[in-house]
């Protein structure tokens, strides 16, 4: 059993490895379209999958989320402003079709809220944390992990999931993403990936891994290269269709340690 703090420590060595293999192709069209980011219509995937916004998908219609093993997972809620916010700050690298990454911090509800009558057993997520970070086309590396973790201990925050730009390619869970994510949702159940592909239709994806088949095929790969393929089964799945709500009415705070 790991506490918060614990789980923090384990987290951040995660992205401190974060790769993935893009196209090194750019053009003045691609970068128009960033550009112009700031216009953006975000479509998840699970939108485009389902032929409705997720948006509209009432939380009073979802039924508790579970696990493939069974096991009920809390709802985390996310601002839905952090999707703006993200690519706004990542636009300079997606220009020059380089990775960002980041973090998505919080708290149990119960921490947040005082009223006894509208506690909710529920993660929310309270702050976009940009570590110090190196990127190429194909790689984000986080640096300096201590002052990460010397931040969310102070804070009393927990990691409940990462968020990174494809700026290239569509928004999906590469190899090392899998294995990236893995670690985090050993830590956590309830931890999820974001994918922003702001050049694309549906342009960002929110997951998390089967469980137990798909977090058990990536935990017991034993790969070498960078990127391998998996077998053929269902191993992740979209999250905001599940555990994850997004909200517009939220407020989202920014700490960008670069």
């Amino acid at each position: 059993m790991h506490s918060a703090k614990e789980k923090d420590s384990r987290h951040h060595g995660l992205l401190h490895q974060h790769y993935h293999h893009h196209s090194n192709s750019s053009s003045r069209s691609q970068q128009a379209d960033v550009s112009r980011s700031s216009s953006i219509q975000w479509e998840s995937r699970a939108d485009a999958a389902h032929g409705s916004s997720s948006s509209r998908y009432e939380e009073h219609n979802r039924e508790p989320t579970r696990l493939e093993s069974g096991r009920i997972l809390k709802t985390v809620y996310v601002p839905r402003a952090c999707l703006h916010r993200f690519n706004t700050i990542a636009k300079a690298n997606t220009l020059v079709n380089k990775e960002t990454c980041g973090l998505l911090l919080g708290k149990d509800n119960k921490e947040l809220v005082k009223s006894p009558a509208r506690r909710r057993d529920a993660y929310v997520v309270t702050t976009l944390l940009i570590p110090k970070q190196r990127a190429t086309s194909d790689t984000c590396a986080m640096e300096e992990e201590e002052s990460v973790l010397r931040f969310t201990e102070e804070r009393g925050l927990i990691t409940l999931g990462w968020i990174h730009t494809h700026p290239t390619q569509t928004c999906f869970m590469s190899s090392v993403d899998l294995h990236t994510h893995s670690g985090f949702q050993c830590m956590l159940p309830e931890s999820f990936a974001v994918v922003c592909a702001p050049r694309q239709k549906p342009n960002y994806g929110i997951f998390r891994l089967t469980d137990p088949l798909g977090l058990q095929t990536v935990l017991q790969c034993t790969a070498k290269a960078a990127f391998h393929p998996h077998p053929d089964v269902p191993i992740y799945t979209d999250a905001d269709r599940g555990h994850v709500v997004m909200r517009d009415e939220m407020s989202l705070e920014i700490v960008d340690l670069r």
